[in-house]
């Protein structure tokens, strides 16, 4: 586990976090799509009753700004907290271990060179050496995968978080089209700041008890 990967991870939860609500957002245009309307009636008025009668309602478009929600989302802050301390830890520990194991090896390299240790003790202890290595390898790979599985836990949660309280605002106010939005990336290149609806998505994020 490199000090680039402890890093990386933090960052990869905020590209995460918005390749998720993407999906999320994607989910309620299939939901809005996918309604069959219901069949025209034969229309029996008149061309002038026609012309009085009432306009579809416009549809109704609002964002989600995917950096606020980031940085306010008090969950997703605490989830990455902990994963980046349990990320330091197990960095902690294999370089301890890894110290260690060095430090030996120069001491066995010592031993080697000097000649004075039977071949047969060298190459016992040299064995041992070897299989220490290789433990510390399949450890390094076991907190790997087991740090990967965490985070893939904890995005599967805050999708179903973010997606539930979208299907919630869906219901409360008919929005038609959820969209995200992030500074300096994404699809929407400008968001009129009165279509926002980040904050009152925060507030359903943040009273939801987790």
């Amino acid at each position: 586990m490199t000090t680039e990967e402890n890093h990386l991870m933090p960052k990869q939860l905020s590209l995460a976090l918005q390749v998720l609500l993407l999906i999320a957002i994607g989910y309620l245009y299939y939901l809005h799509f996918s309604r069959k309307p219901a069949a025209a009636p034969t229309s029996t008025a008149s061309p002038s009753e026609e012309a009085t009668a009432p306009i579809q309602r416009a549809v109704r478009i609002a964002y989600i700004n995917v950096d606020t929600l980031d940085a306010n989302y008090e969950w997703l802050k605490q989830q990455k907290k902990a994963l980046e301390q349990r990320i330091q830890n197990a960095e902690r520990s294999l370089n301890n271990k890894k110290e260690a194991l060095m430090r030996d090896l120069e001491a066995f390299q010592k031993k080697y060179e000097s000649g004075t240790v039977p071949p047969a003790m060298l190459e016992k202890e040299y064995a041992a050496l070897a299989e220490r290595q290789q433990k510390l390898t399949q450890e390094e790979m076991r907190l790997g995968q087991q740090l990967a599985e965490e985070r893939e836990k904890a995005m599967n949660e805050l999708m179903a978080n973010v997606e539930a309280q979208l299907r919630s605002l869906q219901a409360q106010i008919g929005y038609d089209f959820i969209l995200s939005y992030s500074k300096g990336g994404g699809q929407v290149l400008y968001a009129n700041d009165s279509l926002d609806i980040t904050k009152r998505v925060l507030e359903l994020l943040n009273a939801k008890k987790n």
